[in-house]
């Protein structure tokens, strides 16, 4: 076996791989700090400007986690792994609209994330969500710019 046929399918492999990792460390770490600050995080749900975020907020203060959570073993198994990285970027996604709606009120409300990243502001989650949305996003971008690299076997 030549060198060039061993590394053929490497590059989509690795970055599928490198991209699952990195959005296993951002949902293991939100998941785990807004089940560990559940009231906090509840609390600060209920003040956005969201019709029926007050009634909604209990329920979504666990099902957002556990999202985040199931996302982490979808990234961590072979066979869902692309499943995983489509539903990171949809979750991310709805999470920037959310980020643009409190943008848009005008109104200084406090972050909902868990941990270090509540620390953001508004604008740099904005940045920040972009950012893992392209991470998400980045094997398939590879894959149809660069097709001869696809692997044909798990990733189909």
């Amino acid at each position: 076996m030549t060198r060039e046929s061993k590394t053929k399918y490497f590059p989509r492999e690795l970055l599928m791989l490198i991209s699952s990792l990195l959005l296993v460390l951002l949902w293991g770490y939100a998941g785990f700090s807004k089940l560990a600050d559940y009231h906090r995080f509840v609390q600060q749900m209920q003040l956005a400007p969201v019709p029926l975020m007050k009634q909604l907020a209990p329920v979504l203060g666990i099902a957002v986690p556990v999202a985040e959570l199931a996302l982490v073993g979808l990234l961590f198994t072979e066979r869902f792994r692309k499943t995983g990285l489509w539903l990171s970027f949809f979750l991310l996604l709805s999470f920037t609209l959310y980020i643009s709606l409190m943008l848009l009120s005008g109104l200084r409300l406090p972050c909902t994330c868990g941990g270090l990243i509540s620390k953001l502001g508004w604008r740099q989650h904005l940045f920040f969500n972009a950012f893992f949305m392209l991470i998400s996003l980045f094997p398939f971008i590879w894959g149809r710019f660069f097709p001869k690299y696809i692997h044909r076997g798990v990733y189909k």
